[in-house]
C-alpha cells in the first residue's frame, strides 16, 4: 500500500464511520442524504472497492427514508432499542455472544497500544461500529503520514489490515445479516444502514482478501438463544442454568451478580473516543 492510497482509504473508512453515528443534527442528516453516496462512490472508484450495487441500493433507500427526525427515529428503532432481537451497533456482541465479553477489553488494549485515551464525553462503549471504523481510518492515516515522511506521525504496533482482520471483518457479516432480518422483523420497506453494512463488508473483504467465517455450531447456538431470549431478561431459572454451564467449563459466574447496567463500571470500562485524524486527512463535505 502506498501513501496516497492509504490516505484515500482513511477518507473512505472515516466517511463510513460517521455514517453509523446517530443522525442527531440537520447537518448529519443532510450528509447522509446528499453527500455520503457521492463521497463513497468517488473514493471506492479510486480504491477498486466493488460497492456499486450496494451504493445504488443505498441511494434508493435514503431517498425513501423518513424526512427530518424520522431518519433518527429509524436509526433508533434499529440500533438503540434494548433487546437481543435488534442489530448490534456495539459489535463485540457478534464475537462474544454477550455485550461484556473479552473482545471489549481487547479493543481497549488496541486503542491504548496506539496511544488513544478513553473520553468520558462519548456516551458509548469502545466496540461501537463507528468507533472501530474511525480507528481503522486513523490507522490508515497514520500509515500514510509515516510513508510521506511526517516526523510527527504516530508509530503503531498494528496496521489497519491487522485490525480489520482481527475485528471488523469478523463481525461485518452477522451485522449485515441482522440488518437484513430487521427489514423483515420491523416490516420495513428498506433501510439505508443495511446497504452501508454491505459496503462495509465488501471493503473489509477487499482489504483482507476474504472475510473470515463466523458461522459454526457455537454461532448457531448463540443465534438460537438470541431468538429464544429476544425481548426479555433472564429469570432466576435462566441464571441457574447459566451458572451450571459455566461451572461445568471451569468458569466463574460472579459477574452474573452484577446488574448489566453496572458491568461496564465494575469492569473498569468507560466510553472511548479515538483522537481526531491527522490534519492532512481530508474530511467529507
Amino acid at each position: 500500500m502506498n501513501a496516497p492510497n492509504d490516505t484515500l482509504r482513511a477518507q473512505f473508512w472515516l466517511c463510513l464511520a460517521r455514517a453509523f453515528l446517530p443522525p442527531n443534527s440537520p447537518t448529519a442528516r443532510t450528509a447522509l442524504r446528499e453527500a455520503l453516496a457521492d463521497d463513497l462512490e468517488e473514493l471506492a472508484g479510486a480504491l477498486d472497492y466493488p460497492i456499486a450495487d450496494a451504493l445504488a441500493d443505498y441511494r434508493r433507500a435514503i431517498a425513501a427514508a423518513p424526512a427530518d427526525d424520522g431518519l433518527l427515529a429509524l436509526y433508533s428503532r434499529l440500533f438503540l432499542v434494548p433487546g437481543v432481537a435488534h442489530p448490534h451497533i456495539n459489535a463485540a456482541t457478534y464475537l462474544d455472544g454477550t455485550p461484556h465479553g473479552g473482545t471489549l477489553r481487547q479493543l481497549v488494549e488496541c486503542y491504548r497500544a496506539c496511544g488513544l485515551e478513553k473520553d468520558d464525553s462519548l456516551a458509548d462503549l469502545p466496540d461501537h461500529v463507528a468507533t472501530q471504523l474511525e480507528f481503522t481510518a486513523w490507522l490508515f492515516a497514520a500509515a500514510a503520514a509515516r510513508a510521506a515522511g511526517d516526523r510527527h506521525a504516530p508509530a503503531t504496533p498494528l496496521d489497519a489490515k491487522d485490525f480489520i482482520v482481527g475485528f471488523v471483518a469478523r463481525w461485518a457479516p452477522p451485522f449485515r445479516q441482522d440488518l437484513e432480518q430487521a427489514n423483515i422483523r420491523f416490516a420495513l420497506a428498506d433501510n439505508p444502514w443495511l446497504h452501508l453494512a454491505r459496503v462495509l463488508e465488501s471493503a473489509a473483504r477487499i482489504e483482507t482478501g476474504a472475510v473470515p467465517a463466523t458461522t459454526g455450531e457455537e454461532d448457531d447456538e448463540i443465534a438460537r438463544l438470541r431468538r429464544e431470549y429476544a425481548g426479555r431478561q433472564p429469570d432466576a431459572d435462566d441464571l441457574a442454568r447459566i451458572r451450571a454451564s459455566l461451572a461445568e467449563q471451569g468458569l466463574g459466574s460472579d459477574h452474573l451478580e452484577i446488574p448489566p447496567a453496572a458491568r461496564d463500571t465494575a469492569a473498569g470500562l468507560s466510553p472511548l473516543r479515538p483522537p481526531e485524524p491527522p490534519r492532512h486527512l481530508a474530511r467529507p463535505a
